[in-house]
């Protein structure tokens, strides 16, 4: 969990709010331009129907004046003018006002001619703009054949319309063929007189449509017209010209209608909302600040606990490990084995405790440094192999040869994990091996896989062992100890890693197999090493600087049968004062001591060595204080090692050895 100020915490959440503000106005704003757009395309399809419809008007009522065996007689066999005049003039003139009247003879020439409602000279009749929908009539009755009676009665119209453009204005043109209804009179030649009409646009789309659909603003025009973007429009085809008839009009608009309606409930909902979330990020910063002050107060609880609980938890290890390298008679042996063991199992709970706080408290952080990665894995086979070899088991470790190489990651956090795994699996054994392999999965992944044949679990409850005080049965408390914490612990630090954690049993009694994967980069950087000290066959003078008396009795027990020579300090300034009196091979300092604390003498002594152009002596902190800020903050004070309390026997022995041999052993 990564902790947040208040500001960090208030941004995201006013963010979120004003996100979904935006959502719902933009939300309501598409709607209704989705309803208007949808009413705008309905619109256009009714205008289209509703044109053709109305053309189709104009040519049914052409049709009982052209499809009659009267007209036939009249207009083909006579060429009656004044039967013309009486009975074309009359209806059309009061039924259409169409503007120009034509009838055309079998040969295409006109005979009658009328503009309005006055009879012209049929040479001046503009049989021209016919010619497209003369062409079509023409050869729809060639299809046809000769004339016939319809089975079914009538004979259906030959006809043919489109607009056209004459001095810069749009008309209707018809053309439909005159022939017999009933067949009382037959067509005197191949082709038949076709009636030609024009009527203005206005009574086809614009007087008829605006009316008939409530159109606001309908304008017609040839090839374009003035339109807005939101304006509706439609294009008709128009014989005979590269341009299309356009027709424009402003189509409703109910979703903006209802979108201004609804401004102002809208906006008080918005308030409203605003209002609510800004008490509800009130409400939750003073939360926020609750729970981080509890946190801090839970960690620093835990923190002094774990610090006051390990000083006389020191002296129960560090004395029970002293006394177990002495003469015991098996009884004995065996009391401090239980004294020891207990001890560094009441150590790692508390360790475990902390880390749970620390996670809890968002303050668990990763490093990304230089380590070997196979030196890490043989560290771990050092540090646990004699644990493992007491309990009568063999711990094998596996690298592969790839894995001798630089890496870039956490090496203590990776400890840590892989440690809890093998020491759960040698606990959970009884016998036979725990195996440790180390393999790569691509160039950047490695897999850290550690089987045991140990009780192993129930598949069924796999998920379990990585929550909090979980363990894969209930007994396991009572025959092993243990909180449950370690798996937990484990998952969240590689989680914090970038990794992978899993397990697998074939079920209770057959074993169990662990395996983290784990981002471990390549690296040239080479990883810090300690400077070389020079062997020295003298004993070796060591400066302790504890403040308690427990703890520094316990370095004069753990070193008494070695031939070593203490130098004995209570505070950091009485360290200081003894380091410039004479010189030292190893100093052991406490972290908290009164008057001058361990990282202040830490830093008094490498800068006196820097002063004086002295060798760099090994320092140790040697504390109570095993947080992984409180070694950052001893490496970075100066110190060469940060061994947490209580202290364990082999592993002090084992840095004054690597003193003596002239080299460094990482025991952090």
């Amino acid at each position: 969990m990564r902790r947040l100020s208040g500001l960090g915490l208030l941004l995201p959440t006013a963010l979120l709010a004003v996100a979904a503000m935006a959502v719902f106005v933009l939300s309501l704003v598409f709607w209704s331009r989705g309803v208007d757009e949808s009413t705008r395309l309905r619109e256009q399809e009714l205008v289209r129907q509703g044109l053709a419809s109305a053309i189709a008007e104009v040519e049914a009522s052409i049709v009982p004046e052209t499809t009659w065996d009267e007209a036939v007689l009249n207009l083909d066999h006579r060429g009656d003018l004044a039967w013309a005049d009486a009975n074309l003039n009359d209806f059309y003139a009061l039924g259409f006002d169409f503007s120009r009247l034509l009838v055309v003879d079998g040969t295409d020439q006109p005979f009658y001619h009328r503009q309005g409602l006055d009879q012209v000279d049929p040479e001046e009749a503009p049989v021209q703009v016919f010619s497209a929908l003369m062409s079509q009539v023409r050869a729809a009755e060639a299809r046809r054949g000769p004339w016939r009676p319809a089975p079914g009665g009538h004979p259906g119209p030959i006809q043919a319309s489109g607009f056209v453009a004459i001095d810069g204005r749009i008309r209707l043109a018809t053309a439909s063929l005159v022939q017999p209804d009933q067949g009382g009179v037959r067509p005197r030649g191949e082709q038949a007189p076709i009636l030609l009409t024009l009527l203005p646009i206005e009574q086809v789309s614009i007087e008829v449509l605006q009316d008939r659909y409530l159109l606001g603003d309908l304008r017609t025009g040839l090839g374009a017209v003035s339109a807005g973007p939101d304006d509706a429009q439609l294009s008709i085809d128009v014989l005979d010209a590269d341009a299309p008839l356009v027709l424009a009009w402003t189509p409703q608009k109910p979703g903006t209608a209802l979108l201004r309606r609804s401004l102002l409930p809208v906006l008080a909902v918005l308030l409203a909302f605003g209002a609510v979330a800004a008490v509800m990020v009130t409400r939750a910063r003073r939360s926020w600040r609750q729970q981080m002050a509890a946190q801090r107060t839970q960690a620093e609880f835990l923190a002094n606990m774990s610090h006051e609980i390990r000083t006389p938890l020191n002296g129960v290890v560090a004395v029970a490990s002293a006394l177990e390298r002495t003469t015991l008679t098996p009884v004995q042996r065996e009391m401090v084995q239980i004294i020891r063991t207990s001890g560094l199992s009441l150590e790692r709970l508390l360790s475990d405790l902390l880390d749970v706080s620390r996670m809890e408290a968002g303050t668990v952080a990763v490093t990304a440094e230089p380590f070997h990665l196979a030196e890490a894995v043989r560290m771990l086979e050092t540090l646990l192999g004699p644990r493992a070899t007491e309990k009568g088991l063999v711990l094998a470790v596996e690298i592969d040869p790839r894995a001798e190489a630089l890496v870039v990651g956490d090496p203590l956090r990776l400890k840590q994990v892989l440690a809890n795994l093998v020491v759960n699996a040698l606990k959970f054994t009884e016998a036979g091996e725990v195996r440790l392999r180390l393999s790569p999965l691509d160039e950047v992944r490695w897999r850290f896989t550690v089987e045991d044949r140990g009780m192993g679990f129930d598949p069924a409850r796999k998920a379990d062992l990585f929550k909090r005080f979980a363990q894969a049965d209930a007994t396991i408390s009572r025959r092993f100890g243990g909180m449950g914490l370690g798996l937990a612990i484990s998952r969240q630090l590689v989680e914090l890693m970038g990794g992978e954690i899993d397990a697998d049993s074939a079920g209770p009694g057959r074993g169990a197999v662990f395996w983290v994967d784990l981002p471990l980069p390549l690296t040239d950087a080479p990883a810090e090493q300690p400077e070389a000290v020079e062997p020295t066959e003298r004993p070796l003078r060591i400066l302790v600087a504890d403040d308690h008396p427990i703890n520094r009795q316990v370095v004069e027990v753990l070193l008494a049968e070695f031939d070593v020579e203490l130098v004995l300090a209570e505070n950091g300034l009485e360290a200081c004062e003894a380091f410039e009196a004479a010189p030292f091979d190893i100093v052991l300092m406490d972290m908290q001591m009164p008057v001058m604390d361990g990282l202040t003498a830490i830093r008094k002594i490498r800068a006196r060595e820097t002063d004086a152009a002295r060798g760099r002596t090994p320092i140790v902190m040697l504390t109570a204080n095993t947080l992984p800020e409180h070694r950052a903050a001893s490496l970075e004070a100066g110190a060469d090692l940060h061994l947490p309390k209580p202290i364990e026997a082999d592993r002090l022995i084992a840095v004054l050895q690597s003193v003596v041999q002239g080299h460094n052993t990482d025991a952090a």
